[in-house]
């Protein structure tokens, strides 16, 4: 792997005024305060979480390395980063409405000493890219920052994150504000606290301790803060086009601390398949699209079946790890007549080592099976669209310098090397790996199955956990 090799990521004069628009008062943590206080509400006091002091593994660090990871977790304000997390999930920030979230991000890694590298990325030219990952938001603009600390050297690694959140869905089922970002039961809850504002609070605690400690580093640690990721990755792919490129990269998705080295990937489509309408009470005179619609969807269940006879190692314990769901169905304008069109919506899972064109392929091959079956399919066949996010699968060797540096923190904090995993969703991470030439893993605090739900939640000690990890393993890979 080459080494760091950061495209003129310019600092842009004045940076302040990318937020003036907001409120004038930019210096300072109160001046940061004031400025977003339209999101922000009063201070509530961060939980520290109590992290037991264990042992030491059998496998213990260098001097050197165990000097740096001391003087960067002593450096290590832990009650910051539970503060950060709650203020970011204060800000809303739902997917193409990202802006004053990245700007209070700007603001904190610039408060923090680091090189702030705010950009907007353009869109049109992105979407005209032959690789660009696609979206399912329309948007006009895509706000970028990154903070660099150190300088190009013997070594890089990125810390990724991504910012922007889904809809909260029925608000009246939340029991407080999503954007409330309160600490209850040692539980930090709002919409993308777990998904993964925290993670990003993480990444950003760690790159601070770094700076405070004043380590002497043999090379660059660039936070990256991301908009996008979840309809596509716009964010990440704008990073990797403008030139930033490391040796690595962890993405701090959560994954209840378990390294994730391979990911499958995801691919969204749209069908649409014709009917024949008739009044209801001569139904046999016209041709039912729901109908049509469960003989195509028979089809698409043993697609699936067969895209999970060979499931890799690490992803033998999900009951399907490559799953394809209906999302959305929409037939039908009235109660009495033979609905003549239905349109639906799903995702299809791409296999660990397939390419996304052998997927496809597969699934247009299924697709024209269930029309042969059908005379009025093979005269009417389905229409198939590949539109919004399209996630390709990823792996990763997990034994290289900084993921073996991340699995020693871990093992370092709990006496136990991390559990290794595979994800059967898509992320950031396969852009990291394809786009910007950098092997990257999924590490992370908060659990998947919290990710858009309703009350989503994240534990106030994981925070602190990872947050030690992180810094700890940064510290280790970095350190001169």
């Amino acid at each position: 792997m080459a080494l760091d090799r950061v495209a003129d990521p310019r600092q842009p004069a004045g940076h302040a005024a990318h937020a003036a628009h907001l409120l004038p008062a930019l210096a300072g943590r109160a001046g940061q305060r004031r400025l977003l206080e339209r999101h922000l509400q009063p201070d509530q006091p961060a939980q520290r979480a109590r992290i037991p002091h264990l042992p030491r593994p059998a496998s213990v660090p260098s001097v050197i390395g165990e000097q740096a990871e001391t003087r960067a977790l002593h450096a290590l304000d832990t009650d910051a980063c539970i503060k950060l997390a709650q203020d970011l999930v204060r800000v809303p920030s739902v997917t193409g409405n990202e802006r004053a979230v990245q700007d209070l991000v700007a603001l904190t890694l610039e408060e923090a000493g680091l090189e702030v590298d705010r950009f907007e990325a353009d869109v049109s030219r992105l979407k005209a890219h032959p690789r660009f990952p696609g979206m399912e938001v329309e948007r006009t603009e895509a706000v970028l920052v990154a903070g660099l600390l150190g300088q190009k050297g013997e070594r890089s690694l990125i810390l990724n994150g991504h910012v922007d959140v889904v809809p909260v869905g029925n608000r009246q089922a939340w029991h407080a504000s999503p954007w409330s970002a309160h600490i209850q039961a040692g539980r930090l809850f709002g919409r993308g606290a777990c998904d993964m504002k925290a993670g990003l609070a993480v990444g950003i605690g760690a790159a601070a301790a770094l700076k405070k400690s004043g380590l002497p580093l043999r090379g660059r640690l660039i936070v990256q803060s991301v908009v996008g990721e979840e309809d596509g990755g716009i964010g990440t792919f704008a990073m990797a086009d403008r030139g930033y490129r490391a040796d690595a990269a962890y993405v701090l998705e959560p994954t209840r601390l378990r390294l994730i080295p391979a990911q499958a990937g995801a691919l969204s489509f749209r069908l649409r398949i014709s009917g024949r309408s008739a009044h209801a009470s001569v139904r046999y005179e016209g041709v039912s699209a729901i109908e049509k619609f469960e003989l195509v969807e028979a089809r698409l269940r043993q697609l699936e079946h067969a895209l999970n006879q060979q499931t890799h190692p690490l992803f033998r314990d999900y009951p399907i790890a490559y799953a394809l769901n209906i999302g959305r169905v929409r037939s039908g304008s009235w109660s009495s007549s033979v609905p003549d069109e239905l349109e639906c919506e799903g995702r299809v899972g791409v296999p660990v080592g397939m390419a996304s064109a052998e997927v496809r392929r597969q699934f247009a091959g299924a697709l024209t099976d269930a029309a042969q079956r059908d005379r009025w399919l093979g005269e009417h066949p389905p229409q198939l669209d590949w539109y919004g996010g399209q996630f390709d699968a990823v792996e990763v060797d997990p034994d290289l310098p900084a993921f073996a540096a991340l699995r020693a923190a871990h093992a370092q904090e709990f006496d136990v090397p991390p559990e290794l995993v595979g994800a059967p969703y898509g992320s950031d991470m396969r852009l990291l790996v394809h786009e910007a030439e950098t092997p990257a893993i999924l590490y992370g605090p908060g659990d998947i199955r919290q990710a858009h739900a309703t009350d989503e939640w994240i534990a106030v000690d994981e925070i602190v956990q990872a947050a030690r990890v992180v810094t700890a393993a940064a510290a280790r890979y970095l350190a001169a």
